[in-house]
């Protein structure tokens, strides 16, 4: 089984709702998204998925939520802001971007997008299913 990966870092602003003290007003991260998807055979040019693909796929995605308030965005409404729910977001925009290439879901068998908020937490998302 191959598994390749890439990491990027941007800054966003969120609020929670409901009762959780002082992070129930706006305020910023600086988040590292990593971001594996696993295959269980190469391609005829020997990758499990083109890294500079993976990379600009991220930059585009990363580049539409950076500084942005996150509450803002069309996904999140009616969601809570949580680190969980946007690493969801992030893999479902980077599935889209990746459909709209054509991308050969056949070889991949699981992708994961992994969010860290901080030097010490983080949560991910990871399907086996590429239909979402």
């Amino acid at each position: 089984m191959f598994n390749v990966g890439i990491t990027r870092r941007f800054y966003a602003r969120h609020f929670l709702v409901g009762d959780f003290g002082e992070e129930t007003r706006p305020h910023g991260h600086i988040y590292t998204v990593e971001w594996s998807c696993r295959a269980g055979e190469l391609d005829s040019n020997g990758f499990a998925v083109d890294i500079a693909l993976m990379e600009d796929a991220l930059e585009g995605v990363v580049e539409r939520i950076s500084g942005v308030l996150l509450n803002d965005q069309g996904y999140f409404q009616g969601r809570q802001p949580s680190v969980e729910h946007l690493a969801v977001y992030l893999w479902l925009e980077l599935a889209g971007v990746l459909r709209e290439l054509d991308f050969d879901f056949s070889r991949l068998s699981e992708t994961e997008v992994k969010i860290w908020e901080s030097e010490t937490a983080w949560a991910s998302y990871s399907t086996t299913d590429f239909r979402e």
